[in-house]
């Protein structure tokens, strides 16, 4: 409810690949908190509803995990057919703090700027 929609609406301003947000167990709504940490850094974080991975994801998508029970989940690269990274970013929804919020962002901004410097559309 909050990681993979904020990785998500920072992917278009470091790279043109498209993008999607989903999860093993999508929320009912995106976290409220995230939309404002979001918003905080000068990113509009759209409230749609929270989508599941096998709505989303098609055989040629590189599937990113944000969690670590959807990454356990999700399976092995091999298992699943799709290639994979797993970034282990700190859940911030339980502690509900606004530094928890922020610091989810800047690791996410992070990766996904190394992410984008490394793929290219071919």
């Amino acid at each position: 409810s909050a990681r993979s929609q904020i990785a998500a609406a920072l992917w278009p301003k470091a790279s043109d690949i498209p993008v999607a947000s989903a999860g093993t167990h999508p929320a009912a709504f995106i976290e409220p908190a995230a939309i404002a940490a979001a918003a905080r850094h000068g990113l509009t974080l759209t409230a749609t509803e929270p989508r599941a991975v096998g709505d989303v994801v098609t055989d040629d998508d590189l599937v990113v995990t944000v969690c670590d029970n959807a990454h356990e989940e999700l399976g092995t690269s091999e298992r699943t057919g799709h290639p994979g990274l797993h970034w282990s970013v700190p859940d911030p929804v339980p502690a509900g703090t606004e530094t928890a919020f922020d610091d989810a962002f800047s690791e996410l901004t992070r990766r996904v700027g190394d992410l984008a410097d490394r793929l290219h559309i071919s």
